[in-house]
């Protein structure tokens, strides 16, 4: 795809670093140049409501007082279907990006990557195309295929069983690993937190799944909001 004009570029991030970054990136490439830089949701809306851009860079997790990523995601789609969206974010646990493409995210980049990597990005997203880094197309391939696998291993919840009565059923140290991994903390990160091994911590969380009825991660973060608040009260 070729376009005589620059493609317009929104960030949305709470830091200010990051529009800095970009700044700085972008200030010699003729293909992109950057039109707006928000910190908050509701800015960018408005800013939005009367200007367009060709791609929104989205920062996944911003403040507490900020909507949950996906459901800005969702409502940011609904308001602008026609708007890009390259989600950038520290947190890479396959299954949200796996939803945040369902919610119709066209790429997705960890905060870790070499800004050239972050450039070809932003281009490839503005051109219509598809990116994903090399590393999370694999680990989205490994994530699918041990979804399916423990999508068969386990029984689907019985029609009609309220998932928070089911909660009881997890032992203290089963809601600390389903907390920690809503939360977007990967099995090591929670090994090294509660000191315990990996292969327990990965036992836990499966069992946890079992009790509830949920045959996959991708089950188990429909639910993420509702579970959250269960298992905190708890």
């Amino acid at each position: 795809m070729k376009k005589s004009e620059p493609f317009t570029i929104a960030v949305l991030d709470d830091h200010p670093f990051v529009g800095k970054a970009m700044q700085y990136w972008l200030g010699d490439d003729p293909r992109m140049t950057l039109t707006g830089i928000f910190n908050q949701r509701q800015d960018l809306m408005k800013w939005l409501d009367e200007n367009s851009a060709d791609l929104l860079v989205l920062d996944y997790l911003l403040a507490l007082d900020e909507l949950d990523g996906l459901q800005m995601i969702k409502q940011i789609r609904g308001r602008f279907p026609k708007l890009k969206i390259l989600v950038v974010s520290s947190v890479e646990k396959p299954a949200i990006v796996n939803m945040m493409l369902q919610a119709g995210v066209r790429g997705f980049i960890g905060k870790s990557k070499d800004p050239s990597e972050f450039i070809a990005a932003m281009y490839k997203v503005c051109c219509g195309e598809r990116f994903l880094s090399d590393d999370m197309q694999l680990t989205l391939q490994k994530f699918a295929e041990a979804d399916r696998e423990m999508h068969d291993y386990l029984e689907p919840r019985e029609q009609g069983t309220d998932i928070s009565l089911l909660v009881h059923n997890l032992t203290p140290r089963e809601m600390e690993v389903l907390r920690c991994y809503l939360d977007g903390m990967s099995i090591f990160q929670i090994s090294a937190k509660y000191a315990r091994s990996r292969k327990t911590i990965s036992s836990q969380k499966q069992t946890a799944l079992r009790k509830l009825g949920l045959r996959s991660d991708m089950e188990l973060f429909k639910y993420k909001d509702y579970l959250q608040d269960i298992i905190t009260q708890d």
